[in-house]
């Protein structure tokens, strides 16, 4: 397979992105109330019948508004995933403008339908079902792109004048857009530099993620094969290559190089690391308290350095850290740099909901601090194999972590002192007295941290365990 690329590749720019200042409070006034009979009034009937069971009549009387924060957030976040966007780097304004999406969404005579039915407000709205590890069953299709032959939209044979001048108009606006993405990537035939492999690992509305092998070094390297004409932001994939080329810290997994193929694919090239995912490790296997310091460590340096760059993660958790398996401790998952090491299923909003700060749910302070929160619900991980409230739906989920802030650990007394400090100042509900990245790198607990080689048996072990050896 050969691509010809007529254009030279053209030297490197800088690209900066503008550094988060302190918390904006974006919260807007949410009006909601309970009538005389303990019902809630002033939300959409259809979301009420959602609410069912899920969230008791007492929760709903003693705290409205925390209901009514659940879910609005919950049905946005479920009505933007329809739509099979990839993730797009986080930074304080895309918040503040998320924000003003959700309040509009609320207005909206999509907010009185269902999300996966199309029916409207008279028709009952089913639930969305939770799979492994809490996770919802998206309801776009979870065909797998085979990036060889990709699929076209036959033409109708009847098209609308409306239509057409739709189409014209895309045209015109794709020729600008791929002469710019074509300056930002490699113009040569990617075949010269990968052997891609029969051997896939992740899929989803974006397309496919394969293994291939560098013909120059003979590494590894994962490469994301995303389908552009499924994407409504073309532009942001611009600004985020050119930021991706100047992301480089040994604690993320950096994307490595990029090409056009078929004219609407972006190929996108980044680190592999064969010791899968920490998930694999908590599931299976017993982590002490130097291994988590260890984990913590070098997840911090990389969060670190995205908030000294402007960008949120807003998804740490353990499916988005991926282990060498000599130990070694990256994240993934921000930009359109993620990739998903075996099912897509696990994404399923704009953050998981089970590690989500309440900042989030509330939009009261949210900022880069809720990376940190994010990071205290994986240490719960890490003591006790998943975090908190994974039993419940993630509606009641979210309604659990507005309402009541920080969960219960179940091992609490069982910890050391400085590691229940450690989570005391990750897991604190005022944002304000909650730690930045740069205080907890200095914190005693990580003084204590093992030395990386010592995951290697972990993550051997849990290969082993899930027959992935």
């Amino acid at each position: 397979m050969s691509f010809l690329f007529k254009k030279r590749r053209p030297k490197e720019e800088h690209h900066s992105v503008a550094v988060i200042g302190q918390p904006t409070n974006v919260n807007h006034d949410i009006h909601v109330s309970v009538d005389a009979e303990g019902n809630l009034a002033g939300l959409p009937s259809s979301w009420l019948r959602q609410i069912g069971t899920q969230i008791t009549k007492d929760e709903q009387a003693n705290n409205p508004m925390a209901v009514r924060q659940a879910v609005k957030y919950y049905n946005y976040s479920m009505k933007k995933q329809e739509k099979g966007e990839i993730k797009h780097i986080l930074t304080e304004k895309i918040i503040a403008e998320e924000s003003k999406e959700i309040d509009q969404y609320m207005n909206s005579k999509d907010a009185h339908k269902s999300k996966d039915s199309g029916l409207d407000d008279q028709s009952p709205e089913p639930l969305y079902v939770n799979t492994a590890r809490g996770h919802i069953v998206p309801t776009f299709p979870q065909n797998k792109l085979a990036p060889k032959i990709p699929p076209k939209n036959p033409p109708s044979e009847t098209p609308q004048i409306e239509e057409v001048v739709l189409l014209r108009r895309s045209l015109s606006g794709d020729k600008s857009y791929l002469t710019e993405l074509r300056k930002l990537c490699n113009s040569n035939d990617p075949s010269e530099f990968y052997l891609r492999s029969d051997r896939d690992i992740g899929s989803g509305a974006f397309g496919v993620v394969f293994i291939a092998t560098d013909l120059h070094t003979g590494n590894s390297v994962a490469i994301k094969d995303i389908d552009m004409t499924k994407q409504v932001k073309k532009e942001l994939l611009l600004r985020e290559i050119a930021i991706m080329k100047n992301f480089k810290h040994k604690n993320l997994v950096n994307f490595l190089d990029a090409f056009v193929v078929y004219e609407d694919h972006l190929w996108v090239v980044m680190e592999l690391l064969e010791g899968g995912p920490l998930t694999d490790v908590v599931t299976e296997t017993v982590m002490t308290e130097i291994q988590i310091a260890a984990v913590c460590f070098e997840v911090l340096q990389a969060i670190e350095y995205l908030h000294s760059t402007g960008t949120i993660h807003r998804d740490i958790k353990s499916d988005n850290v991926l282990l060498g398996m000599d130990g070694t401790v990256k994240v993934t998952d921000f930009g359109f740099c993620a990739y998903v090491t075996g099912n897509e299923q696990r994404e399923t909003m704009a953050g998981t909901p089970y590690w989500m700060a309440p900042e989030v749910v509330t939009r009261k302070k949210y900022g880069k601090k809720v990376d940190i929160w994010s990071l205290g619900i994986m240490i719960v991980e890490m003591l006790d194999g998943q975090p908190p409230y994974l039993d419940k739906s993630p509606l009641r989920a979210l309604y659990l972590i507005a309402a009541n802030g920080r969960p219960a650990i179940e091992r609490w007394e069982e910890l050391s002192a400085t590691l229940k400090d450690f989570i005391d100042v990750c897991l604190e509900v005022d944002v304000d007295k909650r730690a930045s990245a740069d205080e907890l790198l200095k914190h005693e607990f990580l003084e204590r941290r093992a030395e990386l080689m010592r995951l290697t048996p972990l993550i051997r072990a849990a290969k082993r365990k899930l027959h992935k050896a």
